[in-house]
């Protein structure tokens, strides 16, 4: 269990309930996955998920805290495999302060720390929905779970709002259970040329489509990419 603050951040027999749909499902969406954009995320289980495909090229993590990876690094497994590959590059910095610069677009970009309705908007006027969806690029993909569980309806109406003005938006329904309510609400969505859809049945994603052919070189505990019909499958409260 890790603790930051006095509040369970995590619960490592259940991490993948969390990451690995925020990861995964919307590396269904992308062909090839190379370059990859964590904000928050210093736990290091969303980098482990990312780096998972053997099409990445590099994985950058922005964070503002070292001290949450090194402690992380000292009882974690995952952590310490992370650490040791050369595809991933730690930045410390605040991922949501600071502007994220350089020519580079990322085929993900996954938000693993606050919530963007709180997030302020940058310099140039954009909210961080625009950021991050600037940061995919016209193809590329962004994932984040809403911070607030699915019965806070005023919260997750003004997100999914704020979203669909702007961009291509799936949906799914994760189970979190460290978090309060426990029930969330995982966000995936792109620009207008992304391949992001509700209805997507079969993955996009090169690798994960030969898991899917070979349940056996499925590197996930949870995730199972044969069965996207049930992660984009939406209640209907």
């Amino acid at each position: 269990v890790f603790v930051l603050d006095d509040e369970i951040q995590h619960v490592e027999a259940w991490a993948p309930f969390y990451h690995e749909p925020l990861v995964h499902l919307a590396a269904g969406f992308v062909r090839k996955v190379r370059q990859v954009l964590i904000l928050g995320g210093g736990t290091l289980f969303a980098a482990a998920e990312a780096l998972k495909y053997r099409s990445v090229k590099q994985v950058v993590l922005v964070d503002h805290d070292p001290e949450v990876t090194k402690t992380v690094a000292r009882h974690y497994p995952h952590a310490r495999r992370c650490l040791k590959d050369s595809r991933l590059h730690l930045v410390g910095q605040d991922a949501y302060e600071s502007e994220i610069r350089g020519a580079q677009e990322f085929d993900l970009v996954i938000n693993d720390g606050l919530d963007l309705l709180n997030v302020r908007a940058s310099q140039s006027g954009k909210d961080a929905f625009e950021r991050l969806t600037a940061l995919a690029g016209p193809r590329g993909i962004c994932s984040d779970v809403v911070q607030r569980h699915v019965f806070e309806t005023t919260r997750i109406r003004r997100t999914i709002d704020r979203l669909r003005r702007r961009s291509r938006l799936a949906l799914s329904l994760v189970t979190v259970p460290e978090y309060h309510g426990v029930l969330h609400l995982l966000s995936v969505w792109g620009a207008a040329g992304s391949n992001v859809a509700q209805t997507l049945t079969r993955p996009i994603n090169l690798e994960q489509r030969r898991w899917a052919k070979d349940r056996a070189t499925c590197p996930c505990t949870y995730y199972d990419p044969r069965f996207l019909c049930y992660y984009l499958y939406l209640p209907p409260y």
